[in-house]
């Protein structure tokens, strides 16, 4: 069974608000099938469609040879997409993981690999790192991400 993760992210980049709207669709193993991008700003509006097929990514036709090696795709500021690898690698408390994802910058929309690791802290907790950046990230039952360091956080709404 196919997977298909929707959102949205609002956000505020060099004092202009832009908002990215996407869907990711995974196999029931989350391996990362395609992910497609809207982007809207004041200035700027984007879209891109980007498709994953066996080693290859392909964006527009062309294949990306730059993103050979990399499993995932990574949106930067949505931690929606940190769930993806945390599901399919399935890692048990102790245990790390060493991967490549397609990194899509916003409000760009460049795309880039990164070099990212998972370590599973605890039954609800994982350390990511990246470069030189690292972070908690707390996940609830089914592997989704509830809080993001101090960079993002699950908001419910209250009835």
């Amino acid at each position: 069974m196919a997977r298909n993760l929707r959102g949205e992210t609002v956000a505020m980049l060099k004092n202009a608000p832009f908002s990215a709207r996407y869907v990711i669709l995974t196999d029931s193993r989350f391996h990362t099938a395609s992910a497609e991008i809207y982007l809207y700003s004041s200035d700027l509006r984007g879209h891109l469609v980007i498709m994953h097929s066996g080693d290859a990514w392909v964006l527009d036709g062309e294949e990306l040879p730059s993103l050979a090696g990399c499993t995932d795709i990574d949106l930067e500021m949505s931690p929606v997409t940190n769930t993806i690898p945390i599901r399919r690698v399935a890692l048990k408390v102790g245990e790390k993981e060493d991967i490549s994802a397609a990194w899509i910058r916003f409000p760009s929309l460049e795309i880039m690999p990164l070099k990212q690791s998972y370590e599973r802290a605890s039954d609800n907790s994982y350390i990511y790192r990246s470069s030189n950046f690292s972070s908690e990230i707390e996940v609830d039952s089914t592997g989704m991400v509830k809080c993001y360091g101090n960079v993002w956080k699950e908001i419910t709404p209250q009835s």
